[in-house]
C-alpha cells in the first residue's frame, strides 16, 4: 500500500504549475496566485518541491500550493492530485474530478543528466535563492557598512550590480531561511553549510557569486574591513571545487586580445571597471591545469598581488602556459601597493601623491 501523502508530496511542482496554466518565468519565478502583482516573486524550487513569495511570505510544499491556488483543503487537495499524478493511487468512494490535464510522459532519452542536473538545478536555484532572500531583507548595520567598505575600495554601484555583489544583512534570518527552505542534506552538499551544519559565512558577510552561463555556481565571502583577529579575509564554500570567476567574459572577448588573470574576485572587478576583460582565481593556490585550455586565443598577463607568494605564483604559471603553447606574461603591482585593487583604488581617490 502506498503512502498517498508521502507520494502527492513528491509530484512535481513545475509541472504542476504549468498544468494549472501558469507562466512559468527565468529562474522558475512566476506570478503569485495569493496576491495582487505585476512582477514575479513567487520562486518554484524543485530539489525540495517547494514554493516561496517574497512578495506575501506565502510557502510550503506541492499540496500547500495546489490547495491554495483551488481554494480546497489540504487533504482535498492532497486526493486530487494524488488522483492525477501518483501511480497506483485509489481512492475508496467517489473520486474527484480532476482539475488540471494528466501529465504528459516524458520519453526515456529526453530525461536530464542525473548529475549534472543535480548541479547546475538544484545547488545554483540555493545560491540564486539565499541572494534574493538576502537582497529582499531590510537593510542593517551590516549591509550599510559592507556598502560604505565597497565604495571605499573604489568599486561603483553599476560594477556591483554587475557582478551581484551582496550582503547578508542578518546571518539569523538568512540560516533560518535556508533551514526552512532546504533539506540539509542538499545545504551540505552545495557548500554552504559544513559538517556541523553550520552556514559557513558567519563573519563572511559580503558574499561574492560566481557565474556561469549567468547561474550562480559558486559563493565566497569576505569579512568587511581588515581583519582583527586570525579570521581569514575570505571564505570559501565547504567542500566544492572553486571554478573560475568572471569566465562568462572569455566567450565575449576577440582571439588574440589581452586577458588579465588576477588572484583576487575583487582585483578582478577592478579591472573590469576600468574597462579591461579580467578573471580571477580566487586564490593564487588554487589554478587548475584544465583552466589553461580556456586561454588558448588570448595573450594571457598574469596580475598577482604584490607579495612572494604572488610572484612566485606568476612565474610557475607562465611555465605552465608556456608547455601548453599559450602566449603569457607577468605585470607586477606598483611597490608601496598590496593588490591591483590597492592601487588602482588609491589612485582615483588622489592619493597616490598624497
Amino acid at each position: 500500500m502506498i503512502n498517498i501523502l508521502q507520494e502527492t508530496r513528491k509530484v512535481d511542482i513545475v509541472q504542476v504549475v504549468q498544468d494549472l496554466g501558469l507562466d512559468i518565468h527565468e529562474h522558475r519565478k512566476i506570478l503569485c496566485p495569493f496576491h495582487e502583482e505585476k512582477t514575479p516573486s513567487l520562486y518554484l524550487y524543485p530539489g525540495t518541491n517547494t514554493y516561496y513569495c517574497f512578495g506575501c511570505g506565502k510557502h510550503g510544499d506541492v499540496i500547500h500550493f495546489y490547495a491554495g491556488f483551488a481554494s480546497i483543503e489540504y487533504k482535498t487537495a492532497m486526493h486530487e492530485l494524488a488522483h492525477l499524478y501518483v501511480q497506483g493511487y485509489i481512492r475508496k468512494g467517489n473520486t474527484p474530478p480532476p482539475r488540471a490535464g494528466k501529465r504528459p510522459e516524458i520519453a526515456a532519452d529526453n530525461l536530464p543528466d542525473t548529475k549534472e542536473y543535480v548541479y547546475q538545478s538544484i545547488h545554483s536555484e540555493i545560491y540564486e535563492s539565499f541572494k534574493t532572500y538576502c537582497e529582499t531583507q531590510p537593510d542593517t548595520e551590516t549591509s550599510q557598512q559592507g556598502l560604505a567598505y565597497l565604495h571605499q575600495r573604489g568599486f561603483s554601484e553599476p560594477t556591483l550590480r554587475s557582478f551581484g555583489i551582496f550582503v547578508i544583512k542578518d546571518y539569523h534570518s538568512a540560516n533560518y531561511f535556508l533551514r526552512s527552505q532546504y533539506a540539509l542534506a542538499d545545504l551540505r552538499e552545495c557548500g554552504l553549510y559544513n559538517e556541523k551544519d553550520n552556514l559557513v559565512f558567519y563573519r563572511h558577510c559580503l558574499i561574492i557569486p560566481y557565474y556561469k552561463q549567468n547561474r550562480i555556481v559558486f559563493l565566497q565571502g569576505r569579512i568587511i574591513g581588515s581583519p582583527v583577529d586570525k579570521t581569514p579575509r575570505y571564505q570559501f564554500l565547504s567542500g566544492v571545487p572553486i571554478p573560475l570567476f568572471n569566465s562568462d567574459m572569455l566567450a565575449r572577448i576577440r582571439t588574440g586580445k589581452v586577458v588579465y588573470v588576477t588572484e583576487g574576485a575583487l582585483d578582478c572587478m577592478t579591472l573590469v571597471q576600468q574597462g579591461l576583460p579580467a578573471v580571477s582565481l580566487g586564490s593564487v593556490t588554487m589554478f587548475k591545469k584544465e583552466w589553461a585550455k580556456l586561454f588558448q586565443r588570448f595573450e594571457v598577463c598574469f596580475w598577482f598581488d604584490n607579495d612572494k607568494a604572488g610572484q612566485q605564483a606568476a612565474k610557475s604559471y607562465q611555465m605552465l602556459f608556456e608547455e601548453a603553447g599559450i602566449s603569457s606574461h607577468e605585470r607586477k603591482v606598483k611597490d608601496g601597493f598590496k593588490d591591483v585593487n590597492d592601487y588602482f583604488s588609491k589612485r582615483d581617490q588622489g592619493e597616490l601623491f598624497g
